[in-house]
């Protein structure tokens, strides 16, 4: 069955305006290295799950202001739909740079913007 929940929520604010969701799986390696057939040998780290969004066109001032100020916190918790596991999982997250484009000045109207959430520490 498919999720239908909230697919993000940065503190206690469900994120509304979203055009597109993803979940990067970073795979953090230590002492990598190959030997001289080409075999490698590391020890994993850790998975950091990174969120790629995008939101819409169309957002307006008020939408993109309350977006901002979540965004613009060193760092926040945040809520999120991990499709791997089929539920939601939570954690402490950074946000990427971003910038905010205008659409229309005279309706206060915001172009589609890009921001990556970043996770602190490796998923649980």
């Amino acid at each position: 069955m498919a999720f239908s929940g909230t697919l993000l929520t940065i503190g206690s604010t469900a994120i509304s305006g979203l055009r597109s969701y993803s979940v990067q799986y970073n795979k953090l390696w230590k002492d990598a290295e190959r030997n001289m057939a080409g075999n490698i040998s590391a020890s994993l780290i850790g998975v950091f799950p990174k969120l790629l969004l995008t939101f819409r066109d169309g957002l307006t001032e008020n939408e993109v202001s309350s977006i901002a100020a979540l965004l613009n916190q060193d760092y926040f918790s945040v809520t999120y739909f991990d499709p791997q596991s089929k539920a939601t999982k939570t954690a402490n997250y950074y946000a990427g740079d971003y910038e905010l484009p205008m659409l229309d000045k005279a309706r206060g109207l915001y172009k589609s913007f890009s921001v990556n959430l970043i996770p602190v520490s490796k998923r649980v």
